[in-house]
């Protein structure tokens, strides 16, 4: 029997850094949405463990194989899967394709062998493969503290069905780990910052609170590629609307669909982007 398993794609609500910790990752804290773009698994049990990509990623460099391993090695079940998935969200664009994929399959695997696996350790491999594939567990909203790995999943119905337009660079992908290792010291917050936005986010009102939407990662992706900031610095200025990078980049995004003045303003953009119309899930 083959089973079908739709893939979600998150953007952040912001990001905010808190400093950096002792393990040389960041404390973050940051919202991350489900929205509608999703990558399509097909998964079917065989007698060997096989992971492909409609866009050719190296087995072993695949969240979901190392993930599966490691679900072996701390379960002693063999997950012998086939698994095929096919890419529909661009890598390297912010929006966490590799982290669902892994967040995806593992809660079916584990659902598959009866729940081996607590929540609470199946978090814990989650994480161990990426920081932040265990928001990928939540519906809807989910914020991301810690190093990403600690997750609520929160309950906001005003942020459901929501209209967004995200736009992704073409032949622009950016690493995480190039993104994070330029941080500076006065890009740090305090906790009390993120103790307001929390307060604001639980008011369940997106419209308020992506105006104080921040992420000073999305600056430095920007400094990187300044002809990206100058689109957005034009698409703000022609659509009235604010544009924020997703994640560490390289898609930025916007809340509600483009009116027509604004489609007619993309003309100057050369097709340097792929702009999806999302629903927020």
């Amino acid at each position: 029997m083959e089973f079908i398993l739709p893939s979600y794609a998150k953007v952040n609500w912001g990001l905010w850094l808190l400093g950096k910790r002792a393990d040389g990752y960041h404390e973050i804290f940051t919202p991350m949405q489900r929205v509608s773009l999703a990558d399509t698994i097909r998964i079917k049990p065989s007698s060997s463990l096989r992971v492909e990509t409609s866009t050719g990623i190296p087995q072993d460099e695949n969240f979901v194989y190392r993930g599966l391993l490691l679900f072996e090695e701390l379960t002693g079940l063999k997950p012998h899967f086939e698994i095929f998935i096919e890419k529909n969200i661009p890598v390297g664009g912010g929006l966490g394709g590799g982290s669902s994929n892994l967040a995806t399959v593992l809660r079916f695997v584990n659902e598959y062998f009866g729940q081996p696996l607590s929540e609470e350790k199946l978090i814990e491999l989650l994480a161990e493969v990426s920081s932040d594939a265990p928001s990928f567990l939540c519906k809807g909203v989910a914020l991301a503290t810690g190093r990403g790995e600690r997750v609520k999943c929160l309950s906001l119905e005003g942020f459901k069905g929501l209209d967004i337009t995200l736009f992704v660079p073409k032949g622009i992908s950016s690493p995480t780990g190039v993104i994070y290792s330029k941080t500076q010291p006065d890009m740090f917050v305090d906790r009390s910052l993120t103790k307001l936005l929390e307060e604001e986010l639980l008011k369940g009102n997106p419209l308020e609170f992506f105006k104080s939407v921040e992420n000073p990662l999305g600056e430095i992706f920007l400094e990187l590629h300044p002809h990206i900031g100058e689109d957005i610095d034009f698409l703000q200025k022609v659509c009235y609307k604010k544009f924020i990078v997703s994640g560490s980049g390289s898609s930025f995004w916007t809340v509600g669909s483009l009116d027509k003045r604004c489609f007619k303003a993309l003309d100057r953009l050369k097709g340097r982007y792929k702009i999806f119309s999302l629903v927020t899930l």
